[in-house]
């Protein structure tokens, strides 16, 4: 679908509306979370003979992950190919959980001894208690953009650097000279790899690096609207904030039009994902589209050549990403 028929077929939503909107589904997916909590470990599962079965484990919290404008669709993509490749799946995505809650380990845990010949991964990052009973399993293991080491690990994930430096330029070329980052987690190889797309290009502009611009994220918009209000309060102002997920970047427009400031005509604003809501928030949203499905796709392709050919070298798989121009990236105004 165009982008101009996405914008055609959704009406234009406030930033308080589509803030309020991921509220509302952070409070189902804690709903959800407290009504399995005390759920029972359910018996083993049967699989179909000679197939192999597949446990795709996620750890994203807060938002019910088949509903995450990035790890929806990568599921989706996975899905459909392993079980065109003759998969059974065992989908370990138990309820959203808090980073070091005991019982997404506890998933993980579950997921492995039911016997499953292999996992794609995604949402656990380098210290998540989660990452080393994965790597130490010997499973033929696809990480989605993540790169942990391991004998039997690949992973894919999008080009991350050059996606964020895209987005720098564009700001640059616009008249934005006071850029700030509201960066991903660092334990995720997204998060460093677009801070680092940030820097580089900031560099390769001639313009200055300040630690003050880059405020520390989760990737949610609660994170955001706090860090942009940190960002306000500088004696110089940013005129542009680049973030590292669409979620951040709604809660940093929040934050803007809270202190009465107009986007993009005072500070301009970008995202990451390229997630439904980008194209209907007002102004609407320049962002970076990732090829979700296409990762997933990639990663279940990988799988089954691990799968195919035990003695292969695993993979490394990098899709392009392609930048997403709309309103809220507008020029500078005039000094």
């Amino acid at each position: 679908m165009s982008d101009a028929t996405r914008e055609s077929d959704n009406s234009k939503a406030s930033v308080s509306t589509i803030f309020a909107e991921l509220e509302t589904a952070m409070e189902a997916a804690d709903e959800l979370r407290l009504r399995t909590e005390a759920m029972a470990e359910t018996p083993s599962l049967e699989r179909g003979s000679g197939r192999f079965l597949v446990g795709m484990i996620t750890a994203v919290y807060e938002v019910t992950d088949l509903a995450h404008p990035f790890f929806g669709p990568v599921f989706m993509g996975a899905r459909g190919r392993l079980t065109a490749g003759g998969c059974d799946l065992l989908l370990c995505a138990n309820r959203p959980a808090y980073p070091g809650d005991p019982l997404r380990a506890a998933a993980v845990a579950r997921t492995i001894r039911r016997g499953v010949d292999a996992l794609i991964v995604w949402g656990i990052g380098n210290d998540d208690p989660e990452l080393i009973p994965v790597i130490e399993s010997g499973l033929p293991t696809v990480f989605v953009d993540h790169d942990p080491i391991g004998e039997k690990v690949a992973n894919v994930m999008s080009d991350n650097i050059a996606a964020m430096a895209e987005v720098v330029d564009h700001l640059y070329q616009g008249g934005h000279r006071r850029i700030a980052h509201i960066a991903g987690l660092q334990n995720t190889r997204a998060g460093l790899d677009r801070l680092f797309g940030y820097r580089s290009e900031l560099s390769r502009l001639g313009l200055h690096y300040a630690d003050d611009y880059v405020e520390q994220g989760n990737y949610y918009h609660h994170s955001a609207r706090e860090a942009t209000e940190r960002l306000l309060r500088l004696p110089e102002v940013p005129d542009a904030v680049t973030c590292a997920s669409d979620m951040m970047a709604i809660g940093a427009m929040l934050a803007i039009e809270q202190a009465g400031l107009r986007i993009p005509d005072d500070i301009a604003v970008t995202g990451f994902d390229d997630a439904e809501f980008a194209a209907r928030v007002d102004p609407p949203l320049t962002t970076v589209r990732q090829d979700a499905f296409g990762l997933g796709t990639a990663a279940a392709e990988a799988l089954l050549r691990m799968l195919a050919s035990p003695g292969s070298p695993p993979n490394v798989v990098v899709l392009p990403a392609e930048l997403i121009v709309r309103a809220s990236s507008g020029p500078a105004a005039a000094s």
